[in-house]
C-alpha cells in the first residue's frame, strides 16, 4: 500500500503512495518510468523533467486526470521541481495532487498526509514557516487519524507518522523562535530532537539541520557555549556524511 508509484522516489523521498497499477499501464509509461528513474538516480532532475511530463500526460490517458495514479505522477515531478529549487512550480504540482487525493481517496488518507507533508517541506525551503507549519500539523493530523482506523497497519505507518510528528515540532520551534517565544522554542527543540534522532537516526542530515537551527536559538538567547556543542555536533554529522 505505501510503495510509490515510482518506487524509486518512495525510497528517496521517504513517502508513502498507494500501490501502482502497473499490471493495468501501458508498455510505454513502464518505459518513460524506468528512464526517470534512472534519471532521478544519477541526480538528473532537469533532465528527468521532460520524462516525468509524458508520465503525466500518459497517465492522464489511461486512468484519467482524477485518478490517484495520476496524481502520484504529479507529485513526484513536483518534488523534481523541488529539488530544482523551481518552488512555484513544485507547488502547483504538489497541490493539484493533493486536490485528486482528497476527491478520490479521502481527507484522511496516508497519500494525503503525504502530500501535506511534502508541502511543508517546500515552504520551510522558502522560509515560509507559517505555510510550512499549517501543511506539516496537518500532515500529522491526517496520519493520526490513519492510524486510528487501521490499527493492524500500525507499525508501518506510526514510523512515518512518527517523522511527521519530528518535522512539526522542529518547524513549530523555529516558528517560536522567529516569534521571540524563545523558552517555548527550546522545549519544542528538545522534543523535536529526540524524535528526529529516534526516527531518522542519529547521522542523518535532518538531524544535522535540527542542531543548527537549535544553536540559532541557544545563541540568541545568550548561551553561545551550549550553541557551540549543537554546531559541533551537526558538523560531525555533515562531515560524516561527505566521506
Amino acid at each position: 500500500m505505501f510503495r510509490g508509484i515510482l518506487g524509486f522516489l518512495v525510497l528517496a523521498i521517504g513517502l508513502g503512495s498507494q500501490e501502482p497499477v502497473l499490471s493495468q499501464s501501458s508498455e510505454e509509461l513502464r518505459e518513460v518510468q524506468n528512464k526517470v528513474k534512472a534519471m532521478f538516480k544519477l541526480h538528473q532532475y532537469a533532465e528527468a523533467v521532460p520524462y516525468a511530463e509524458i508520465a503525466i500526460q500518459l497517465s492522464e490517458e489511461e486512468f484519467g486526470n482524477k485518478h490517484p495514479t495520476t496524481a502520484a505522477f504529479h507529485f513526484n515531478l513536483g518534488k523534481l521541481y523541488q529539488l530544482q529549487s523551481r518552488f512555484t512550480d513544485a507547488q502547483s504540482l504538489y497541490e493539484r495532487a493533493l486536490k485528486i487525493r482528497v476527491a478520490t481517496l479521502g481527507a484522511i488518507h496516508a497519500d494525503v498526509a503525504a502530500s501535506h507533508n511534502s508541502l511543508g517541506r517546500l515552504f520551510e525551503e522558502q522560509d515560509n514557516l507559517t505555510d510550512a507549519e499549517k501543511h506539516y500539523s496537518r500532515a500529522l493530523e491526517v496520519m493520526q487519524s490513519v492510524l486510528a482506523d487501521n490499527p493492524h497497519a500500525f507499525n508501518s505507518m506510526s514510523r512515518i507518522a512518527t517523522k511527521y510528528r519530528a518535522r512539526a515540532y522542529h518547524n513549530r520551534a523555529r516558528l517560536l523562535h522567529v516569534q521571540g517565544k524563545y523558552a517555548d522554542s527550546e522545549n519544542l527543540f528538545g522534543a523535536a530532537m529526540v524524535m528526529m534522532r529516534s526516527s531518522f537516526g542519529e547521522k542523518h542530515s535532518e538531524v544535522a539541520r535540527g542542531y543548527e537551527n537549535y544553536a540559532l536559538l541557544l545563541r540568541d538567547m545568550g548561551r553561545p557555549e551550549e550553541a557551540q556543542e549543537k554546531e559541533s555536533y551537526a558538523k560531525a554529522i555533515r562531515a560524516q556524511k561527505k566521506r
